[in-house]
């Protein structure tokens, strides 16, 4: 189940059965994924959590398979319902009415709607919903995705425009950010620094956390020019899915906006106009963006994903503040 911001209309006119055994809640993108007993617990994982995913099963198993990022088949002889919440608390997309009600309750002039599709239910939120509300919705997707959407754009003869707009929508949802560290989901912090950036004499680092003293944290020099704090970003993105094993699906969690929007969303635009900006100018640090998308590509050929997932810079993110450093010590390096 997905959190995000939604419409109003009337509740359901008829009442859902409800499941006599236990529940389970499987969040997959929240403050701490993994599976819990109670709605509550699960709420506390994804309340004012941005791109949150969860969702309620009757089986441990799927519920862990969930969170795991597995898909779970929904039942032939029940199809999924998608409740939008568009003006409530919290808002969000939800497949069980009873959270929906709950998120609805005691909330002055609520705004929620049942679709047979999620992507109709983030409709409803986006033309609806406050802008945090939308912003809430974090569309998550996984990485691979936008590479095939990249790869729809450059086979050839232009796509269908629908099928574009389709591929833009996705690589935008890829880049607010991204599911979660489930379990077998490496997560590498990743960041770049430069020392008196955009002026001559500048000196960049990389920096790639993977844990307190794991041997694969990288702390070096950026190669080549120009020394940018944008390139080291870049650099320490390509550098990590150099290290991480081909077959294991990661998480690159990054403070750098720019790095994620280039590989998620602005290159589906970038490829089909042969690597030049909307001015006719070659796209900057094209070099480390398609080699970082070739791996990418090459990651999800060998059946493992690439989630990309925002941070703010320089808050109380632990690991994004030891591949800050990492980066700047890099950047003093010889």
């Amino acid at each position: 189940m997905k959190r995000s911001a939604s419409g109003s209309a009337a509740a359901p006119s008829k009442k859902r059965k409800t499941d006599s055994g236990p529940k389970y809640y499987a969040v997959r993108a929240g403050f701490r994924p993994g599976v819990y007993l109670t709605y509550a617990e699960c709420s506390a994982q994804t309340a004012g959590f941005k791109g949150a995913v969860f969702k309620s099963f009757t089986s441990r198993s799927d519920a862990e398979a969930f969170a795991a990022g597995e898909k779970i088949p929904t039942s032939s002889g029940d199809p999924e319902r998608f409740y939008a919440v568009a003006v409530g608390n919290p808002t969000g997309i939800y497949t069980d009415w009873s959270e929906a009600a709950a998120a609805i309750k005691g909330v002055k002039g609520p705004k929620y709607k049942k679709f047979g599709s999620r992507k109709d239910a983030a409709a409803y939120i986006r033309q609806y919903g406050s802008p945090e509300a939308v912003e809430a919705l974090g569309e998550v997707i996984p990485a691979s995705e936008a590479v095939l959407a990249l790869k729809s754009v450059t086979s050839g003869a232009a796509p269908p425009a629908r099928k574009t707009a389709t591929a833009k929508s996705a690589a935008a949802r890829a880049a607010s950010g991204v599911a979660c560290p489930a379990e077998g989901v490496l997560q590498i912090y990743t960041d770049g620094s430069s020392l008196a950036n955009g002026r001559a004499g500048a000196r960049a680092g990389v920096g790639i956390y993977f844990g307190d003293a794991d041997a694969r944290n990288v702390s070096e020099r950026l190669i080549g020019e120009p020394q940018t704090n944008q390139r080291a970003e870049l650099m320490a993105m390509l550098r990590a899915l150099e290290i991480a094993p081909l077959k294991q699906t990661v998480q690159i969690v990054s403070d750098s906006q720019y790095s994620i929007k280039c590989l998620t969303e602005w290159a589906i635009g970038w490829k089909r106009k042969g690597w030049k900006t909307a001015t006719g100018e070659n796209v900057k640090n094209q070099d480390i963006i398609r080699a970082i998308l070739d791996k990418m590509e090459e990651r999800t050929r060998a059946n493992s994903t690439t989630y990309f997932h925002w941070v703010k810079g320089h808050a109380s993110d632990r690991g994004n503040m030891a591949a800050d450093r990492l980066a700047v010590r890099g950047a003093n390096l010889p």
